[in-house]
């Protein structure tokens, strides 16, 4: 029997069934147009989730659901790296990140809703390799060696404060809620 991934982890933790969404672009048409190559298990995971969130703590826009949806991600994301650029804001001081498209430079794949962000730290040129990083407008807590699906299902496994956010995770549902096309649609967990 093959090795379940972390995304088929996921899917049966919020109930999630294959077909449950079906991307519009190509995965080489999004890392051409983002500039960067991204790793497999996200794009394992954008093929099966539509932009969205878990447990109502970690959210993401979905790059493949559209031509659009890849440009607003682009925009969002120059935005972001923009902002942690800016070095009156300081974000990057005492750190030893730069940003893209710098070489090894952090790329943004999500936010908490609470002004928090997840980057890919890429120390490796295989982005299956890359570690994860979370900055809570703060400071940086400390890296998550990833994938960043492996983050997320630690996100839904925790019952306390055990996770990259160090948050309580206790009483709230294990779920998925998706958005896309301009409204939000709740999928039962």
């Amino acid at each position: 029997m093959p090795k379940r991934s972390y995304v088929d982890e996921i899917c049966e933790l919020v109930g999630w069934r294959p077909g449950d969404f079906v991307p519009g672009t190509d995965w080489a048409t999004v890392e051409r147009e983002l500039g960067t190559p991204l790793p497999g298990d996200y794009k394992e995971l954008l093929t099966r989730f539509p932009s969205g969130g878990f447990r109502g703590v970690i959210s993401f826009s979905n790059p493949a659901e559209s031509v659009e949806a890849c440009a607003n991600v682009k925009n969002e994301n120059a935005d972001l790296l923009e902002i942690f650029g800016d070095e009156d804001l300081e974000y990057l001081r005492g750190v030893p990140y730069r940003l893209f498209p710098e070489p090894g430079g952090i790329y943004p794949w999500g936010t908490n809703g609470a002004g928090g962000s997840f980057w890919w730290v890429p120390g490796s040129a295989d982005p299956d390799e890359w570690a994860v990083a979370y900055n809570d407008r703060d400071r940086w807590h400390e890296e998550h060696s990833g994938p960043m699906t492996k983050v997320l299902l630690e996100l839904l496994v925790s019952t306390g404060e055990d996770n990259i956010l160090g948050w309580d995770m206790a009483g709230k549902p294990v779920d998925f809620d998706g958005h896309w096309a301009d409204r939000y649609v709740s999928y039962p967990g």
